[in-house]
């Protein structure tokens, strides 16, 4: 539904609400040609309808083919032990993750028939209402010019005082019945529209497309870590998938033969994703050979991996504590900014880490796995302190630094150019920024949000509230559900009503939680 045409109705609805009277003529006339001249809805229900019935028949054939793949040995039987694609991932673990992709297809289609005929129901109760109130606007709009003359001051041979009175009521009642149903279908059209969106990106399958491995290599590696015991959304967003696919295709064949000997000579699909990932941030492939010679010999530990590896633990189930928050932490200690003013400096650092496995490595080791001296919580959050005060630091003018009259923290315009240094170079995409002024700015940046983060951008937001201003990291979708991290040290999740609302703050006592601004991806390459 159009917002604009909505606001145009509201509009000639005070006119012809105020058209009363003998002086009420013209502007009653003009009113009711206005309204009536504004567009109804767009969409077929007939059409919504066939839709609705052919995604209903693909998720019966698609649940059909999760079965048989079940059935042909995820339980085991001995296939285990077999190996199968060019990486030779363990049989096993292919009809694991070909199972887990049906899943993800058949669950985001399972919900769509019955939304989309409830939006095809709501076009078929409205469309025959709001058809009658335009028919009814256009015969008082004819009615009430003839009360008119000169074109605008009331004809008073013709004037009838009682008949003014009837016809501006039927004017008035046809133009709410059109702004009610224009609201209704706006309202179940953003309704459906929310539901295909947050499906979109289960629905599209997990696969690293045109990759040079085989289709089954794809979906085991694209697959990889979608288990809510590790991580579980997976190690690859869909972003990443992309990037390391054509990163692979781009490669010269020594590279690219040496990039699959390093995928079939791994323990477990969670190493061989990491591996992608590393090609996904940018890597070349002697990097991801180093890279791979830190992680070995942990190849065949999901856990390690991913408390190594990444900052935040993308729980597909939401599982949090009793305070609604999952604490991020390596080793007990805390992806934290503690008590110091480096909120955008240090959800930065984080986002960062997110994206890039090397990064994340270098902070909670030092780049040395294993290494008591290095490996261990303490020596991660002094690493950790540093990284953020050298981005807080560069990040900062010389007038924001002077004792006395300088300041703390950062601009949103600072905030976009350290996303642009530090995450941009391992995901392709520069950020700009964007204000979020009232309820309707952030429903129109909402969408691009949810599909940033769906395809793995992180995206930093901007807050304002009685203690001043902060940043946080929006990190993950999932429903009506949006994931973000808190420099304070965790993860949470808000409603998208509460996104509108304009308060993410959950409830949490002195976490500023109007949402102002975000940096958006932009100009992916």
């Amino acid at each position: 539904m159009n917002e604009e045409n909505i606001g145009k109705l509201k509009h000639e609805q005070g006119n012809i609400h105020a058209a009363t009277g003998v002086w009420g003529t013209d502007e009653l006339a003009g009113g009711c040609a206005a309204a009536a001249a504004i567009p109804g809805f767009a969409g077929d229900s007939g059409t919504v309808h066939d839709i609705a019935g052919n995604i209903g028949r693909t998720h019966e054939i698609a649940t059909k083919a999760w079965e048989s793949i079940r059935a042909v040995g995820y339980d085991g039987g001995g296939i285990g032990a077999s190996w199968v694609g060019d990486a030779h991932v363990a049989a096993q673990d292919a009809v694991r993750a070909l199972m887990t992709d049906i899943d993800s297809l058949t669950d985001a289609m399972r919900t769509m028939p019955g939304r989309l005929r409830d939006y095809a129901s709501a076009l078929e109760q409205h469309t025959p209402a709001d058809n009658g109130a335009v028919d009814e606007l256009t015969d008082v709009a004819e009615q009430a010019s003839r009360m008119t003359a000169l074109g605008f001051l009331p004809d008073f041979a013709d004037y009838d005082g009682q008949k003014m009175a009837e016809l501006q009521f039927r004017g008035a009642q046809a133009v709410d019945a059109r702004v009610t149903a224009h609201e209704q279908i706006r309202d179940r059209g953003r309704d459906l529209a929310s539901v295909l969106r947050d499906n979109a990106g289960l629905a599209r399958g997990r696969r690293l497309r045109d990759s040079p491995m085989s289709a089954l290599d794809e979906i085991v590696v694209a697959e990889a870590g979608n288990n809510p015991l590790f991580q579980g959304n997976g190690v690859l967003t869909l972003a990443q998938e992309e990037r390391a696919a054509a990163a692979m295709s781009g490669l010269g064949d020594a590279d690219r033969q040496r990039m699959m000997g390093l995928l079939g000579s791994s323990q477990s699909p969670e190493q061989r994703a990491y591996l992608m990932k590393m090609l996904a941030a940018g890597y070349s492939v002697d990097d991801v050979a180093k890279f791979n010679g830190m992680i070995a010999a942990h190849g065949a530990d999901p856990r390690w991996l991913a408390e190594h590896l990444t900052p935040f633990t993308m729980d597909s189930d939401r599982r949090t504590g009793a305070d609604g928050k999952q604490w991020n932490t390596f080793d007990g200690a805390q992806w934290t900014q503690g008590q110091y003013p480096t909120c955008v400096a240090s959800s930065t650092v984080a986002a960062r880490a997110a994206v890039d496995p090397l990064y994340a490595l270098q902070l909670t080791t030092g780049g040395h796995p294993g290494d008591p001296a290095l490996d261990n919580p303490d020596a991660f959050a002094q690493r950790l302190r540093e990284q953020q005060e050298q981005v807080y630091d560069d990040g900062r003018g010389w007038t924001q630094k002077l004792p006395v009259i300088g300041s703390d923290g950062m601009s949103n315009d600072q905030s976009e150019t350290i996303a642009d240094e530090q995450i941009a170079p391992r995901t392709g995409a520069s950020y700009r920024n964007v204000d979020m002024g009232g309820s309707d700015a952030r429903y129109d940046r909402l969408p691009q949000i949810e599909q940033a983060v769906d395809e793995g951008y992180p995206v930093p937001v901007s807050t304002r509230g009685d203690e001043g201003g902060h940043q946080m990291m929006i990190v993950g979708h999932q429903g009506d559900q949006l994931q973000i991290y808190n420099p304070w040290g965790y993860t949470y999740w808000v409603s998208e009503d509460a996104f509108m609302a304009g308060d993410i703050s959950n409830g949490t006592e002195g976490l500023p939680g109007k949402p102002m601004s975000v940096r958006l991806p932009t100009e992916v390459k």
